[in-house]
């Protein structure tokens, strides 16, 4: 193995043998060492003459987050596109092809094991799902309560604003201020929690976890999985199935949907290249405008519930010398009802605000492009309007950075290959169709 490796990549020369095949790297180590020890893992070609792995901390980091046009995308709430895969003591369901694709390859495996073909002594010879999809839905309820009590928080704590919140509108412009002073690094939007850091691999329904480790320790990976002498024909016959085997997470296989492998099982199911995403996943763009007026009516309610009055006090001045007064208003919650009253230009302004936060867009003149926006909205609709925002904002998915250490950044966009890895039309470019 050391000679291998030293003949593809002689910049690791400096590492040594016993370095090589048990990295250091975890995250609680101090950041200078944590970066060398990453980089040593980033750049030591443990799959050297295998099929490519899935780098999902660097160039395809939104790999199932995304579609082939850079959307961000969540798999539809729809049961029959599931399929449960057969395993011990789990409820493991992932995308219907996937399970299909992962029953052949784990009958593949087993029937080589049986022949005597592979070493019996191997993590590889029967594979044991742990863990499929993790809907992302889930998950948003604890992120606007998250938001809703960071939100509260900071009203109450200044005398002025918290006079100024007595309704929903008032509520919303103090929101917005705290979202500009990026008090809470976590997105509010659909779209933005997808394509961030909260959200979670797993959330594809194309990913399938053998093991339940650490991907933060880097030892195991090496030390159980990638020496364990079954290791490099699972690879092999992973990818002969149209699966990925994650590099940072040897334990993991993830289907790479438009390969030619996975395309015939997709068939199955009258499901082609062309019509792949629109089988299974929602745009988020197009899941934003309805989610905003929901999770913002729940924040503001919670927030009445908890605050229902507030006091506002005067005092005596020139032009009113009869002293202190003081008023109560009772804040009063909203239905759908009343948010649908306040227009949809006004909903589009605040969604197109609240995403450009998000991103950390600087545009020279918001105002020109809330203008363009109208005349979409006015000449063709709410939808069009809503695609427009998106693609404003698209281009700068990356500055979002899921990950925030220098070894994590990802600065390509995302691309998945073929089975024999020829090169793919890039994301957003040219409208290409892999994936």
């Amino acid at each position: 193995m050391a000679t291998k490796i030293q003949k593809i990549d002689p910049g690791i020369a400096r590492y040594t043998f016993q370095e090589l095949l048990s990295p250091e790297g975890e995250n609680d180590m101090p950041a200078r060492e944590a970066y060398e020890a990453r980089k040593m893992y980033k750049d030591v070609p443990y799959f050297a003459d295998l099929p490519s792995p899935l780098p999902s901390l660097y160039k395809k980091l939104y790999f199932g987050r995304v579609d082939t046009f850079q959307n961000g995308i969540l798999i539809k709430c729809d049961s029959s596109l599931l399929k449960q895969i057969n395993t011990t003591g789990q409820n493991v369901f992932v995308l219907n092809f996937v399970a299909d694709a992962f029953a052949d390859l784990r009958d593949h495996l087993q029937r080589v094991a049986d022949h005597g073909l592979l070493n019996s002594n191997s993590f590889y010879t029967q594979l044991t799902p742990m863990n499929g999809l993790e809907r992302m839905q889930d998950r948003f309820p604890k992120f606007y309560r998250v938001w809703s009590g960071a939100v509260g928080a900071q009203i109450n704590s200044d005398s002025y604003t918290k006079r100024k919140v007595v309704d929903f509108r008032t509520y919303v412009r103090a929101l917005l201020s705290y979202m500009e002073a990026r008090l809470l690094p976590l997105p509010l939007t659909t779209t933005g929690l997808v394509v961030s850091n909260a959200s979670t691999p797993m959330m594809s329904g194309l990913a399938i976890e053998l093991a339940a480790e650490d991907y933060a320790v880097d030892k195991p990976k090496v030390k159980n999985y990638i020496l364990d002498p079954n290791f490099r024909y699972f690879v092999r016959a992973a990818r002969k199935y149209g699966f990925y085997v994650d590099r940072n997470g040897p334990w993991k296989l993830v289907a790479d949907p438009l390969s030619a492998p996975m395309l015939a099982y997709l068939d199955a199911y009258g499901v082609t290249k062309e019509t792949f995403f629109s089988t299974y996943y929602d745009r988020t763009y197009t899941l934003d405008y309805e989610d905003l007026h929901m999770s913002l009516m729940k924040m503001y309610n919670q927030f009445v519930i908890e605050n229902p009055r507030v006091v506002i006090k005067s005092f005596a001045t020139v032009g009113c010398p009869s002293g202190e007064r003081v008023e109560k208003k009772v804040r009063r919650q909203v239905n759908p009802a009343d948010l649908h009253k306040m227009g949809e230009i006004y909903w589009l302004d605040l969604y197109f605000k609240i995403r450009i936060i998000e991103t950390n867009v600087k545009f020279t003149s918001y105002h020109d492009k809330f203008q363009t926006m109208i005349d979409v909205y006015r000449a063709v609709g709410l939808e069009k309007a809503l695609k427009f925002i998106n693609n404003e904002i698209k281009p700068y998915l990356y500055s979002l950075q899921l990950e925030k250490s220098p070894l994590t950044k990802s600065s390509e966009p995302v691309r998945i290959g073929s089975v024999s890895d020829r090169p793919t039309a890039v994301v957003g470019m040219g409208g290409g169709s892999s994936y």
